[in-house]
């Protein structure tokens, strides 16, 4: 059951705990980005349908000028949202990335102390600038992202914090990009080394480029979090055939019309398979829940022999970017204080619905009390459970 899983890494470190209210003690690794929001009218799009898939692209006239309405300057990445997150559901932080040494860094680690987030582990360089992104609005609210990465990609192992690894209760990782992914490996072996929980969110990037060393990590991993698009991309790196469906249609076994990637096949053009072939795999490979995301359709989690969909909520969305951040780092907070799965995805999908109906990705990140609020609203029925055997 998935409290026996969790007394093995919780309980007994809350008997040692003796300061702070008991506060368990989260460790975020990943990156931290300025981000600069572009905001101007007249967006125009682009809609290609192929064979395969349809497109959308936002469309900038060679030659022309256009007028910006508005920019607006905010803290981003993955290990800064999700320590935003985790701060503000009650959890003592600790954010570990790469800046610059410039006003960009100041700006974040500005906004971060004001979160009550710790950065005293924060590595600062001279040789790279501070990442930043840019990011240009769409219709949909998908919007286009150009991203300097910066420092955030000189990572090196020397520089990992070890001793907060070592006194934290939960290590959550983000997207560790180029040179830095291979950096994986070694932090979930002192992670384990030492018995703590270990959670992680990689980006596309991480899982084109630097999938060997993400494959390495597998065996470590606790609760792997990833959207449709970035399964495929780990599943194709794992299986080098399509799968034989061989099972009957799992359609037929509950007699429903199912969710979106419960109903098709997935895969990219050398490989197909199907989303509980996915669970089942990654199960064999180490991570005990494994969860899909998959935007307005809503999101898929593993455990055992079960697997969970929720339906997205059905809200006006500015901004699609940081709800990966907002559903992973809620998600991993509530199944650290022992609550079921089910509730888990619940409070992950109402903390991500809040964040998309903002311009920036911290903005909408919900405090305990108002995400409890929210939930007693929540329609129980979005909550569906299938058998994964």
């Amino acid at each position: 059951m998935l409290t026996k899983f969790l007394n093995e890494f919780y309980c007994q470190k809350a008997k040692r705990a003796v300061s702070n209210n008991n506060m368990k003690k989260v460790v975020t690794i990943g990156g931290a980005m300025r981000d600069i929001f572009i905001q101007y009218d007249h967006i125009d799009t682009l809609h290609l349908h192929t064979q395969d898939a349809d497109y959308a692209y936002v469309i900038m006239q060679e030659g022309k000028k256009i007028e910006v309405k508005q920019l607006a300057y905010h803290v981003g990445g993955g290990a800064a949202n999700s320590a935003v997150s985790f701060a503000r559901l009650g959890f003592l932080v600790n954010s570990f990335f790469k800046l610059g040494v410039d006003q960009e860094g100041d700006f974040i680690l500005d906004a971060l102390a004001k979160e009550k987030v710790a950065t005293n582990q924060v590595v600062r360089t001279k040789k790279a600038i501070t990442g930043t992104s840019f990011i240009i609005p769409s219709k949909s609210g998908d919007r286009t992202v150009l991203v300097y990465r910066g420092a955030n990609i000189t990572l090196t192992e020397k520089e990992l914090p070890q001793d907060a690894i070592i006194a934290c209760d939960q290590l959550y990782v983000t997207s560790l990009s180029g040179p830095a992914a291979k950096l994986l490996p070694p932090i979930t072996r002192l992670a384990k080394k030492y018995n703590k929980m270990v959670a992680t969110n990689p980006g596309t990037s991480q899982l084109i480029s630097g999938v060997e060393s993400f494959k390495q990590a597998l065996a470590n991993i606790d609760i792997l979090i990833l959207n449709g698009f970035e399964a495929q991309l780990l599943m194709t790196s794992l299986v080098t055939l399509s799968l034989p469906q061989d099972l009957p249609p799992l359609q037929e076994k509950v007699g429903k019309k199912l969710p979106q990637l419960l109903g098709e096949p997935m895969g990219l053009p050398t490989v197909c398979f199907t989303l509980p072939q996915f669970f089942r795999e990654i199960q064999k490979q180490g991570p005990r829940i494994v969860v899909v995301t998959n935007g307005r359709d809503g999101v898929y989690a593993a455990y055992n022999d079960t697997i969970y969909f929720h339906s997205a909520l059905p809200v006006n969305v500015v901004s699609t970017l940081g709800a990966g951040d907002a559903f992973g780092s809620c998600f991993v907070a509530q199944i650290m204080q022992n609550k079921s799965i089910e509730y888990a995805i619940r409070a992950g999908v109402v903390n991500s619905a809040s964040v998309i109906q903002e311009l920036d990705t911290q903005t909408g990140l919900l405090n305990t009390v108002t995400l409890e609020e929210k939930l007693k609203e929540l329609d129980p029925l979005l909550l569906q459970i299938f058998s994964l055997v």
